[in-house]
């Protein structure tokens, strides 16, 4: 389904998953200058909130990792606050969710995917990172690389089906019953089910990029 063009920009189109991820990059950006703003030694406030935060994510990549996974925590960070807020966003009248655009779900697989091998051949070194696609047996390959490719697009349509088959269900649920069932059913798809489909896809995130370094 293609998404709908909100504005040109000359003549460069602007679609509404392109438009609420850069409001959502405006917004992520803002707060982190100013929730930054005198950060004290005894966090208070939203600077536990924020450090809760980036300790349950260093948590999550150094634990399936190890030590080596810390400079990945950047990656996984800002993977989870977009997604996160991505889902949830679709939450308020008139926004778009970017993650029920199958573009912007295939584009963060692509990364993670592109980020796991890039690491893998710094660590195993190029040789080393091509015969794994060829082992445990030479004839394996074809498999291996379906297996890959396989992987991004799993990753990415969990993601897609997920947020767009709550988004349709919701406006379904509206036209048949608007002033009975929408309210909860409001809380458990777009709130609940976001923050649910935000940690898995983190989660695979991780796990991929460990397997590839592994």
């Amino acid at each position: 389904m293609e998404p709908e063009v909100v504005f040109y920009i000359h003549t460069f189109p602007v679609t509404q998953p392109l438009l609420f991820t850069w409001i959502i990059m405006a917004a992520v950006s803002i707060a982190c200058f100013f929730l930054t703003r005198n950060l004290k030694t005894v966090p208070r406030g939203a600077q536990h909130l924020l450090e809760l935060l980036v300790d349950g994510i260093e948590n999550l990549v150094v634990g399936n990792m190890g030590p080596e996974g810390k400079k990945f925590v950047p990656l996984i960070l800002t993977i989870a606050v977009y997604v996160g807020i991505s889902n949830l966003i679709g939450v308020v009248p008139g926004a778009y969710s970017p993650t029920e655009n199958l573009n912007t779900t295939l584009t963060l697989a692509a990364i993670v995917f592109l980020v796991g091998h890039v690491a893998a051949i710094r660590k195993k070194g190029l040789w080393t990172w091509l015969k794994g696609f060829f082992q445990p047996y030479f004839f394996m390959f074809p498999i291996n690389l379906a297996g890959e490719i396989s992987q991004v697009i799993s990753h990415a349509f969990r993601l897609y089906g997920n947020v767009f088959g709550g988004g349709i269900l919701l406006s379904i649920i509206y036209m048949v019953a608007p002033y009975v069932l929408p309210t909860p059913l409001l809380g458990w798809f777009g709130i609940f089910s976001g923050i649910i489909q935000t940690a898995v896809f983190t989660l695979l995130a991780v796990v991929y990029i460990q397997i590839k370094i592994s």
